[in-house]
């Protein structure tokens, strides 16, 4: 384990930014009943705190630290905190993503290359703002509502996207909710191009049954990863495997954002689940560099999940560019007024992260 400088944390400044989506994302296949009749809506937040030492030294991030969580961190010694090469230690979990922030810049590295910079700094991301957002809608409305939702992530420089299935689930009827799935699918991929990545979330509103059904009524659409199509059961993922094999299809199981069963790990390291998604705010970037070093050696992927925040995509692109097994990342268009950032670019539907030291933001 490697100290940082013996510096103290002085003040921590707690703030939340405002972003704005370019529409209102309504649905996802697990969000059901009268509690979620409003959606997901058009506005992100991102709780931001920042760390300042007593040497003047700054880290950034997404936390929701409370003031109290605050006040037991003011005076603590960095390496109480945080130690190299793993990360935070149990009392810095709440400000994980802010201490990684420090340590980087600290170092004066980009926090891919303070991680091993294994990756390339070209991430390629995908747009995840796809919902279901044409309940009550007919088939032509449906269709129309998809090509422009297409067009607008084109607009912001994407080039995959990700489609919200699992209709059938609540909002229609069974039938009804896989025929409309399958045509959610194929106006996207007839939108966004046979180059494009097109990547299904049923949100665990499938059976194995109709997860095996949607995949077969979208074969010529080359649906690149089938991410939490229900949820995780040796049987189940089994035989979806087993029809992903017989059928030819090279369709990635994605999943582990959603309450993972306590034998997750198990179900990747037999070749069940190839890409691992446990939120990245949630589980912290200290147990996302553990857990990338012990899928790798069985093949699998990472790729967290990073819905609801914008500030989170910058951490993701340095955790993508610091190994060789990521996948995507997950991000959408918003406009947040606040962020500066600095040296970041958009490139050929890839964001391309700078040398700026830190996070870079």
């Amino acid at each position: 384990m490697t100290d940082l400088p013996n510096e103290r944390i002085v003040r921590i400044e707690r703030g939340t930014l405002v972003g704005r989506r370019p529409r209102c994302c309504m649905y996802n296949g697990r969000m059901v009943g009268p509690d979620y009749i409003q959606g997901h809506g058009d506005t992100v937040r991102d709780p931001l705190v920042r760390l300042v030492t007593s040497g003047g030294a700054e880290g950034i991030g997404h936390s929701r630290l409370s003031r109290e969580g605050a006040e037991a961190l003011v005076g603590r010694s960095l390496n109480d905190l945080f130690r190299l090469p793993d990360g935070c230690t149990e009392a810095g979990r709440p400000v994980d993503l802010p201490l990684w922030d420090l340590a980087a810049r600290m170092a004066g590295l980009p926090l891919y290359r303070l991680l091993g910079g294994r990756g390339s700094r070209e991430v390629e991301v995908y747009d995840g703002s796809i919902y279901i957002d044409d309940v009550g809608k007919s088939d032509e409305e449906a269709v129309a509502i998809y090509r422009e939702e297409v067009a607008v992530g084109q607009a912001h420089g994407f080039r995959h996207f990700k489609v919200k299935v699992g209709r059938g689930a609540y909002w229609m009827p069974t039938e009804e909710g896989l025929a409309r799935d399958a045509l959610v699918i194929h106006t996207v991929r007839e939108a966004a191009g046979p180059d494009a990545r097109v990547l299904i979330d049923a949100n665990m509103g499938n059976t194995v049954n109709t997860a095996i059904d949607l995949l077969r009524r979208t074969r010529e659409d080359r649906v690149y990863w089938f991410e939490e199509p229900f949820y995780e059961d040796r049987p189940a993922n089994e035989r979806l495997k087993a029809f992903l094999r017989e059928e030819g299809l090279d369709t990635l199981v994605a999943d582990g954002e959603y309450h993972p069963p306590d034998y997750f790990f198990d179900l990747v390291r037999e070749g069940l689940i190839d890409v691992v998604q446990h939120d990245l705010r949630a589980w912290g970037l200290s147990w996302w560099i553990a857990t990338a070093h012990r899928i790798e050696p069985w093949g699998a992927r990472c790729g967290p999940h990073c819905w609801g925040s914008l500030v989170e995509r910058y951490t993701h692109a340095h955790f993508a560019a610091s190994i060789p097994h990521y996948a995507l990342l997950e991000t959408s268009p918003v406009e947040m007024p606040g962020l500066i950032e600095e040296g970041w670019a958009w490139q050929g539907g890839r964001l391309v992260v700078p040398d700026a030291p830190g996070i870079g933001l």
